[in-house]
C-alpha cells in the first residue's frame, strides 16, 4: 500500500476516534443509536472476520439478464462474476496494488458532508475491497449491472464509484444479502458521478438477514441534462440505516428517489435524504412508502435544498405510510430548506391504517376480510413496485414481500 493511501486511511481512522458511533445524542441519529454494535459483534467489531458458507444461488433473481459482479464478505469474486467488456469494472482490490493514487479519491473521506459520521469514517479507513465502475461516453450498456454483496457474518466495509460518461446510460442494482441467523454488519458506500447527459437507473436492495445491521450511504453528483432515478428497498436486516444525498449541480438535471420498506418484528429502518438544487432549472421528485407490522419502527427525513440563484426548481415529496400493527411506528420529517422565491416545491407526509369503507366494499363484492387486507396492502406498495422497470426485480421483491407479512400470504395465489 502506497503511504500517501496509507496516510489517508489512517486520517479517516482518526475522525472516527475522535467522533465516536453515532448515538442517540446526534439530531440526526436520535433514532438509531449505533452505540449496542459492541454487543452484536464485540468491542472491536470494525475487524471481525466474516467465517460463515455462501450459497449464491440462494440469493439470485429469477430471470434476470445481467451482468455479475459477486462479492463475498466483502472481497470480489472474478470466477463467479461475469463483467462487461464494454464497461471498466475494476475491483478497489486491485487497485490498491495497481493504482493506489486513483484509490485515494474514492476512499476520500470529507468530515463536512452532509450525515457526515463516524460510519463514514471507518468505510475509509477498514474497505478493502469494492469496485469502480467507468460507462464511456455515449454507451448505454446493453444489460443491467447487478452488483451481488453476500454477507455470512462479522464486518463487511464496501466502496463502490460509478463514474457514467456524457450521454451513457447505466442500469445498475446493488443487491445486498445475507444468511440466516448470522450476526453482521455491513457498512457500504456508494458513489456515483453523472456527467453531462448522463443517466443512471439505480436499484438498491437491502434483504440482509435478521441479526445483521446494514449502514449505507449513496453520494450522487449531476451534472447538466443529467438524471437520475433510485429505487430502495428495505426488507432485511434488523437495523438499517441509509442516508442519501444527491447534488443537482448543473442547469437541467434530474433525479428520483423512490423508496419501499416493508417491515415486520422489531425491525427499524431510518432513512435520510438531502436532495440540493444548486443549479437553474433542475426536477426532483421523491417518494417514500413504507408498510409496517408488528412492532417494527420506520424513519424518513427527507431534505429538499435550494440554493440562491437555483431559480426554476421543480420539486415534489411525499412520505406515505401504512401501520397494520397498533404497536408499529413510524417518525417521518420532510423539510424545505429555499433561498429564492422562483421555484415550485412542495412536501407532504400521510401516517395511517387500512381504509374501513375500502375494505367493506371489497368484503360486498365477494372477498373475505382477510383477503381484502391483503389487496389493500398490496395497491398500497404497488404504487412505488409499478416504477420498477425490469420486471424480474419487481417480482423478486413482491415475493420477499408477500413471505414476509402474515396477511400477504396468500396474495401471490390470488395474483398469479
Amino acid at each position: 500500500m502506497s503511504t500517501t493511501l496509507q496516510a489517508a486511511r489512517e486520517t479517516a481512522w482518526q475522525a472516527f476516534e475522535a467522533a465516536g458511533l453515532p448515538s442517540a445524542r446526534d439530531e440526526d441519529w436520535k433514532y438509531s443509536d449505533l452505540t449496542r454494535i459492541t454487543a452484536l459483534l464485540g468491542e472491536q467489531w470494525w475487524d471481525v472476520v466474516a467465517k460463515g458458507e455462501v450459497d449464491r444461488d440462494t440469493f439470485a433473481i429469477a430471470g434476470l439478464d445481467a451482468y455479475t459482479v459477486l462479492f463475498v464478505n466483502g472481497r470480489f469474486d472474478a470466477e463467479a462474476s461475469e463483467l462487461p467488456k464494454t464497461v471498466n469494472v475494476t475491483s478497489l482490490a486491485s487497485l490498491i496494488q495497481d493504482e493506489p493514487e486513483k484509490m485515494i479519491e474514492l476512499m476520500e473521506y470529507k468530515a463536512d458532508a452532509p450525515f457526515a459520521s463516524g460510519m463514514t469514517a471507518v468505510n475509509a479507513a477498514k474497505a478493502v475491497d469494492g469496485c469502480c465502475i467507468c460507462v464511456p461516453a455515449n454507451l448505454k450498456l446493453d444489460r443491467p449491472l447487478h452488483i451481488l454483496h453476500i454477507n455470512s457474518g462479522g464486518a463487511v466495509h464496501l466502496r463502490t464509484g460509478i463514474t457514467i460518461g456524457e450521454h451513457a446510460e447505466l442500469e445498475v442494482i446493488e443487491h445486498f444479502a445475507g444468511n440466516a441467523d448470522v450476526a453482521g454488519v455491513t457498512n457500504s458506500l456508494t458513489a456515483i458521478r453523472l456527467e453531462a447527459g448522463g443517466r443512471c437507473e439505480h436499484y438498491r436492495l437491502q434483504l440482509e438477514s435478521g441479526k445483521q445491521w446494514h449502514l449505507g450511504r449513496v453520494e450522487v453528483n449531476q451534472k447538466a441534462d443529467s438524471s437520475y432515478t433510485m429505487h430502495a428497498v428495505e426488507l432485511g436486516s434488523a437495523l438499517s440505516r441509509v442516508d442519501v444525498v444527491d447534488d443537482l449541480n448543473e442547469c437541467g438535471a434530474e433525479s428520483e428517489l423512490n423508496g419501499l420498506f416493508v417491515l415486520s418484528g422489531r425491525q427499524h429502518v431510518d432513512h435520510h435524504t438531502r436532495v440540493a438544487h444548486e443549479a437553474p432549472h433542475c426536477r426532483s421528485r421523491e417518494s417514500y412508502r413504507t408498510v409496517l407490522d408488528g412492532r417494527s419502527h420506520a424513519v424518513f427525513n427527507g431534505k429538499v435544498v435550494v440554493a440562491k440563484g437555483a431559480v426554476k426548481t421543480d420539486s415534489a415529496q411525499s412520505n406515505a405510510n401504512l401501520l397494520l400493527s397498533d404497536r408499529a411506528e413510524i417518525d417521518t420529517k420532510p423539510e424545505l430548506e429555499i433561498y429564492n422565491d422562483d421555484v415550485k416545491c412542495a412536501h407532504g407526509a400521510t401516517v395511517g391504517q387500512l381504509d374501513k369503507n375500502q375494505l367493506f366494499y371489497l368484503k360486498s363484492r365477494g372477498l373475505s376480510e382477510e383477503e381484502a387486507k391483503q389487496l389493500l396492502t398490496f395497491a398500497f406498495a404497488d404504487e412505488l413496485l409499478a416504477k420498477m422497470k425490469i420486471k424480474p426485480i419487481r417480482r423478486y421483491i413482491e415475493r420477499a414481500a408477500f413471505a414476509k407479512l402474515p396477511n400477504l400470504s396468500g396474495l401471490e395465489d390470488m395474483l398469479t
